[in-house]
């Protein structure tokens, strides 16, 4: 091809047709810009394609994420729900030394906690691509940014929060005669009157009480409801890929 071009070059300026020429370099430069335009036009194609085929990707790992993260979050939810109950018990004063064995788990209610701890695998991938400008203007893609950016941080301060406090429980309750008696589950008078009738034990149970259930469980649940939202989104539009 190139040596047509070469040859029809040669005989214009060989038989002096110079406005042919010039028309004809015209359109040979015309030509070239065309194929210009189309390559960088097909590789656009192709890095957008690539975006998108990494982009589904990461999608996909964020969704085992919050697979992971509601189940964890209904399992975690079971359990301070049955925890909350015990412990309206001891607040509410229902138990005494006569009746304390029907809730031998209410010994446990301060030195007991779940934490939750949100999947980010997939966030962390998508972290690395969230500021490129096909993404920027991705709904989706924004409202994982921010359920992640939201929840996180408070998450993880309510699991310090509850092991901190859980952490103090214990070494107070170990400064008792009777807590290796607690750890081996037998009961004595004393221990029993501490755990069913004495005030301290009902402040701690009610602290306790604020910071899992009311804080961090609610906070917890609250999350599911988010990524339950977010995941169906995420499913979806990974549905319409295929």
């Amino acid at each position: 091809m190139l040596k047509i071009f070469r040859k029809v070059r040669h005989n214009m300026i060989k038989n002096k047709k110079i406005t042919s020429y010039i028309l004809y370099a015209i359109g040979e430069i015309f030509l070239v810009m065309i194929g210009i335009l189309l390559a960088l036009q097909v590789n656009n194609w192709n890095e957008n394609r690539k975006q998108k085929d990494n982009l589904n990707n990461i999608l996909r790992t964020i969704s085992y994420d919050m697979e992971t993260d509601t189940l964890v979050a209904s399992q975690v939810g079971r359990i301070y729900d049955s925890l909350q109950k015990y412990s309206n018990r001891i607040i509410n004063k229902e138990l005494n030394r006569n009746n304390y064995q029907e809730c031998i788990q209410c010994t446990s209610l301060t030195t007991f906690y779940s934490p939750f701890n949100i999947q980010t695998k997939g966030f962390e991938l998508l972290k690395n691509v969230s500021n490129e400008g096909t993404n920027q203007k991705d709904s989706l893609v924004t409202n994982i940014v921010q359920l992640y950016t939201l929840y996180k941080p408070i998450i993880e301060k309510n699991n310090e929060r509850l092991e901190t406090e859980v952490m103090k429980n214990l070494n107070e309750l170990k400064e008792y005669p009777w807590f290796v008696d607690l750890t081996l589950g037998k009961f004595n008078e004393e221990m029993i009157v501490y755990f069913t009738e004495s005030e301290d034990y009902r402040k701690r149970v009610a602290l306790h009480n604020m910071l899992a259930s009311n804080n961090h469980l609610a906070m917890i649940k609250n999350y599911k409801i988010q990524a339950t939202e977010v995941l169906k989104r995420i499913k979806s539009r990974l549905e319409d890929n295929q």
